[in-house]
């Protein structure tokens, strides 16, 4: 069972849509896909930044736009989250 490992550019797309699906308001900026081994199976680790625009016109005035980092984990054959948070 030698399997494939994703190329950096799927993965990088991978997390911006997941990301995209979560926070669809956001500016979403990902850094490039680093790959490392975590335990048994390889892993990519994603980083990036959100920047949430204000709700409405008042607080547009008195706060500036919130943002984000993120950190992911993909699965680098099957291409699956395993595990992200937003800080």
């Amino acid at each position: 069972m030698n399997k494939e490992i994703l190329p950096p550019g799927e993965t990088q797309s991978i997390g911006l849509r997941f990301i995209r699906g979560k926070y669809y308001r956001g500016q979403i900026i990902v850094d490039e896909p680093r790959l490392v081994t975590d335990g048994a199976f390889p892993v990519y680790h994603l980083t990036g930044h959100i920047k949430m625009p204000s709700r409405s016109i008042i607080s547009k005035i008195f706060s500036p736009d919130a943002e984000y980092t993120f950190t992911m984990q993909i699965h680098a054959i099957d291409g699956g989250i395993l595990n992200y948070e937003v800080r």
